[in-house]
């Protein structure tokens, strides 16, 4: 897994529906008509660390109320100190959309996505 864990600033994560089953570069046409960012989980400076078994766990500030259907899944920070390795699997499609930078407006698409695991009550 290569490093440990790594310090995320000005951490993120927030999630919406999708507005298909692919993504596009554009963010802000990716989510449903009806559908805006809930940001469920922040923090000024964050530790991901593995729990031993390969994961990393966040316990969610928020509870997000999931109806079925894509579901995107905004991660962002404004800085990292180190760098973790994860795993990936291949969509065979553009699942993934990945920015070059904390204010991008546009992406890269990709067809592979990192494994994540969300485990809701």
């Amino acid at each position: 897994m290569g490093s440990s864990s790594v310090l995320l600033y000005g951490f993120k994560i927030a999630l919406s529906e999708a507005g298909g089953e692919e993504l596009g570069r554009d963010f802000g046409k990716n989510s449903a008509e009806d559908s805006a960012f809930e940001v469920v989980y922040s923090g000024t400076r964050v530790t991901a660390a593995d729990n031993g078994e390969g994961r990393v766990s966040f316990s969610l500030d928020t509870p997000y109320e999931y109806t079925g259907g894509n579901l995107l899944i905004d991660l962002s920070y404004s800085n990292i100190e180190g760098s973790m390795y994860v795993w990936s699997w291949n969509s065979n499609g553009y699942r993934f959309l990945t920015a070059s930078g904390a204010n991008s407006t546009e992406g890269i698409v990709s067809p592979l996505v990192p494994v994540m695991v969300i485990i809701g009550e």
